[in-house]
């Protein structure tokens, strides 16, 4: 089983290009699901780690966690940025890294297609056997994150920032997909990407 690492910004089209690949019977993993548990479990340990860096203020006692303002907080906080990407992200890959090798010896998959928005900042691209980046332009990443959070121009442009810039990441890609266009044109160019992996491995 080949390792991809599928990358690119905040609305950029990963999810919806990472769907595509599940239909083409490719494993598919988010970083964000193996996350999310790891953070917002009330009884996880780095819950509790992050209320102690963050304050009380973040925490709710029925709800756990307030992720809206953990959220806010996350873009807006380098250090307590910082702080929950080192906490939590040596748990995430040790995780995916199960994941992978239990897949792995059943021989099921051809590929493994791991997304996730931190690869080229974390050094963990390279991990895999190659690098699949998803981008659009710079109008439409803005206008999608907006509608999508409904959130004005300023804050959009706050969570942009706070990402590594699309142009660094595309130096590490393997293959490139557009999502500018349609969801037929991006959905075509996650095909031809496919077939291109399975002739560079030589699958057929």
């Amino acid at each position: 089983m080949h390792k991809i690492g599928l990358t690119g910004g905040i609305c950029t089209g990963k999810t919806f290009i990472l769907n595509i690949f599940k239909e083409l019977d490719c494993y598919t993993l988010r970083a964000d699901e193996i996350a999310k548990p790891i953070i917002f479990d009330p009884d996880s340990q780095v819950s509790q780690e992050i209320v102690r860096e963050f304050g009380e203020g973040i925490y709710d006692e029925k709800k756990g966690l307030k992720k809206e303002e953990f959220t806010r907080i996350l873009f807006e906080d380098i250090e307590k940025r910082n702080f929950v990407n080192n906490t939590v992200h040596p748990l995430v890959v040790a995780e995916r890294e199960k994941v992978f090798k239990d897949l792995d010896k059943t021989g099921v998959y051809q590929f493994f297609i791991y997304e996730s928005a931190l690869m080229v900042e974390s050094g963990t691209y390279k991990d895999f056997d190659k690098i699949i980046v998803v981008f659009t332009t710079a109008e439409e990443q803005m206008k999608r994150l907006q509608e999508r959070d409904g959130i004005n121009h300023e804050n959009a442009e706050k969570r942009i920032k706070a990402q590594f810039p699309l142009s660094e990441k595309l130096k590490v890609a393997h293959y490139i997909i557009d999502t500018s266009g349609s969801f037929e044109s991006a959905k075509a160019k996650a095909y031809e990407t496919f077939h291109l992996m399975k002739k560079d491995f030589n699958i057929s």
